[in-house]
């Protein structure tokens, strides 16, 4: 069994069975760049047009998969094992979506071995989260070379602090689960004050996310439903509750959305599916367009 990061031993990944492993590093990362969108060419550069900054523990692995294995079953086999844990999507693309091959293998992973045909290229950012406050960001990206050889690279980071400005999924992304799903859990980080009481801390990140998916979107109508689960009666609950969905509610108003897009319902601790290990949460629903 493949183990990353032995300080933290609840995140476990297996190799891919029978492949080779290419190149294997573990390192402390002081500017590890997140890719969180896909390569485009600018004033004859090709650049990623979202990316974070992180640092922390990174761990590296380049593996060659079996003849006959291709690019997607590859990225599907470790997709399949993330989504065991507690899952954020940050960005994902496929084939020319995600611009070409060779910015990915020699801008961006510097691994030339993975260098491959552009419609056989799949890659993937996630955030994950656990007992430890501080989350890993794990990358995936898998490509088949012209030799039809398949490669995956798999890439995970544990940072060092929290990102006070937040790391937030792209506008696609949000609005693929808003198309799936009809709602997505908009990402917080829950802290009590000196007198136990919860508090939602908005980070910026996730607040510019959301305007940019309702400008694309600019029919698009928003419910944001708070749900606390302190150990207070029904009545406390759903205020609190309240109060989460309005202060993001405030922070997206403030920076210019029109509030007349955005709905505010506080549940308290009503609807108890889906909660996880949170003790409030805030869900942003889609309702309907104009």
């Amino acid at each position: 069994m493949l183990s990353f990061f032995t300080q933290a031993a609840d995140l476990k990944l297996q190799p891919y069975p029978n492949s080779r492993e290419v190149f294997h590093t573990e390192a402390q990362e002081s500017d590890f760049l997140l890719a969180l969108g896909s390569y485009k060419k600018i004033d004859s550069s090709w650049v990623v047009d979202r990316s974070q900054h992180l640092s922390g523990s990174l761990e590296r692995t380049t593996f060659e998969l079996p003849a006959d294995h291709n690019a997607e079953t590859g990225f599907a086999f470790f997709k399949e094992q993330l989504d065991k844990y507690n899952l954020r999507e940050l960005f994902h693309c496929r084939a020319r979506d995600c611009g070409t091959s060779n910015s990915w293998a020699n801008n961006h992973f510097k691994i030339i071995q993975l260098y491959g045909l552009d419609q056989y290229q799949f890659y993937g950012a996630y955030e994950i989260t656990n007992a430890d406050e501080k989350p890993f960001y794990a990358v995936l990206y898998s490509v088949m070379r012209g030799n039809k050889r398949a490669y995956v690279q798999l890439e995970v980071l544990h940072v060092n602090k929290i990102n006070e400005f937040g790391v937030a999924s792209s506008p696609e992304t949000l609005n693929k689960l808003l198309n799936t799903n009809g709602y997505f859990v908009f990402p917080d980080f829950v802290s009590k004050d000196s007198t136990g009481s919860l508090h939602l801390q908005v980070k910026q990140a996730h607040i510019q996310a959301l305007m940019s998916l309702l400008a694309l979107q600019p029919k698009l109508n928003l419910a944001l439903v708070g749900h606390d689960y302190s150990l207070v009666n029904l009545a406390q609950q759903q205020t609190e509750s309240k109060k989460n969905a309005d202060q993001i509610k405030a922070a997206l108003v403030s920076a210019g959305v029109d509030g007349k897009r955005l709905q505010t319902f506080g549940v308290g601790s009503l609807a108890p599916a889906g909660r996880g290990d949170r003790s409030a949460r805030v869900e942003v629903v889609k309702i309907g367009e104009n």
